[in-house]
């Protein structure tokens, strides 16, 4: 008698992998966040599969893929060369081992000069960065993805923000790798600042609210990264930041899908307003008294590249939550959304002060003057520029005859600025391709040229060590 095999329906199994995969991350370890990557993206895979239209979900979320490979050719590298590790530590000279400071008339030995081994450990740190812009909707390969929804029903509008969580989770746990390589530092604050401000204009010009919300956890994960890449605080606190802001949108967008639960009533609603707006500004105060006041010098430049979405960004938080409208004409006992919705903007509103409070016990500093404009974004998104955003219905949704002059043109400046990108990538990957024609052309195909070609790569092996 055949025994009833047992299987697991695809949802449950998909949200096991993601859930393992999202607790692998958190662990130390290219090893872990690469296996944790490849989790996510195989319940992505589950759940495309268990659709209708298999073939379109397949492949729309087949870039999935790319993150953990990144990952997997950091982490071979680090297994491969155990003294990758020690590429960036200071050489020592004379009795004294401390670091060599060259003389200020004398130019200073290259990199590579130096230390043969720092184009490897720079190829890793590049590799690690690519894998968590991707995944944050910082690259322009993936740069739409949370306009999607996920492919399970029916909390597929919430899946598409685990994304950019796992994005924020690699950048983090990973930073010592990737924050001490050259010009890697400098790559991904160019990149994330203009992934801040693309997700703050994208959040703008949606009209659903869960579009938005989906948005604005790009935006506080890619905000809570510039943290981690500028070293404005310590990497716990960083976290903590981020799991308040990001953490209260994922709450606000699970809320949206289950009745609109952080919605229900005048108070609740303030309430939760309040919580977002100052968990954000939690998150955004430090980083902005960092990049425009840095070295007790103003910089116009980062303050207002910066200042400009933290405004947008909280000026659609204390707008678009509004108080949604009660269907029912008695509220059921046993219903207790209302008490999760509560606790979680206790959270929220929580978690904000108490990461700074850690942050200045740490030694985290700024100037009366850099704290006060710091926070001068935030306070002006509660009056007057919050009447100049048109407000949704209770529903959620803008209003069609609301004034869509803004709106407009920051879908346009997104789409257009997601078209330039692709452009320029499919150059490259033109350009790559052509330079790469000589290595394809190298044999045919046939089964004898290719043992041929191996027999002179052998020999190349071979006298590579005597040429030296």
């Amino acid at each position: 008698m055949a025994l009833p095999r047992l299987r697991v329906p695809p949802n449950y199994a998909g949200a096991a992998c993601a859930t393992l995969g999202v607790l692998l991350l958190t662990l130390p370890g290219l090893v872990w966040a690469a296996i944790g990557l490849e989790l996510v993206a195989l319940a992505f895979w589950l759940w495309a599969r268990s659709l209708p239209d298999r073939g379109e979900q397949l492949a729309r979320w087949g870039w999935l893929r790319r993150p953990p490979m990144a990952l997997w050719l950091a982490a071979a590298l680090f297994l491969a060369l155990p003294e990758l590790k020690l590429v960036f530590a200071p050489v020592a000279s004379g009795p004294a081992g401390g670091p060599i400071t060259p003389p200020a008339f004398m130019p200073a030995p290259l990199p590579v000069t130096r230390d043969p081994m720092l184009l490897l450990r720079t190829l890793a740190s590049l590799a690690v960065l690519w894998a968590g812009l991707e995944l944050m909707a910082a690259l322009p390969l993936s740069r739409p993805f949370p306009d999607l929804t996920g492919p399970a029903r029916p909390v597929g509008p919430w899946l598409t923000a685990i994304l950019p969580v796992t994005g924020f989770l690699v950048l983090w746990r990973q930073a010592p790798v990737w924050t001490a390589a050259p010009l890697v530092k400098e790559i991904a604050t160019l990149a994330l600042m203009f992934a801040v401000v693309l997700a703050a204009l994208r959040a703008f010009s949606r009209r659903s609210l869960t579009a938005t919300l989906r948005w604005l956890v790009v935006y506080d994960s890619a905000m809570a990264s510039l943290l981690v890449a500028r070293d404005v605080v310590h990497g716990e606190v960083a976290a903590l930041l981020w799991l308040g802001a990001a953490g209260g949108r994922l709450i606000a967008l699970a809320a949206e899908l289950r009745g609109q639960a952080v919605r229900r009533g005048a108070r609740l609603t303030r309430f939760w307003r309040f919580a977002g707006w100052l968990a954000g500004a939690s998150l955004a105060w430090p980083l902005l008294a960092d990049a425009g006041f840095s070295g007790h010098e103003f910089h116009p430049v980062e303050y207002f590249v910066l200042a400009a979405p933290v405004l947008l960004a909280s000026t659609l938080w204390l707008n678009r939550v509004v108080e949604a409208p009660e269907r029912r004409a008695m509220a059921r006992r046993e219903d207790r959304a209302p008490r999760v919705s509560r606790l979680g903007g206790a959270a929220t509103l929580l978690a904000g002060p108490a990461a700074l409070v850690w942050a200045w016990r740490q030694g985290f500093h700024v100037s009366p003057v850099a704290g006060a404009a710091a926070l001068l974004p935030m306070l002006l998104a509660g009056w007057p520029l919050r009447r100049l955003i048109p407000e949704p219905d209770a529903s959620g949704v803008l209003r069609e005859n609301a004034a869509a002059g803004p709106r407009d043109f920051a879908l346009s400046t997104f789409r257009a600025v997601t078209v330039v990108e692709r452009q320029l990538a499919a150059a490259i990957a033109s350009v790559a391709r052509a330079l790469g024609a000589p290595a394809r052309d190298l044999h045919s195909g046939d089964a004898q040229e290719y043992l041929l070609f191996l027999v002179g790569v052998a020999v190349l092996a071979l006298l590579l060590p005597l040429l030296r």
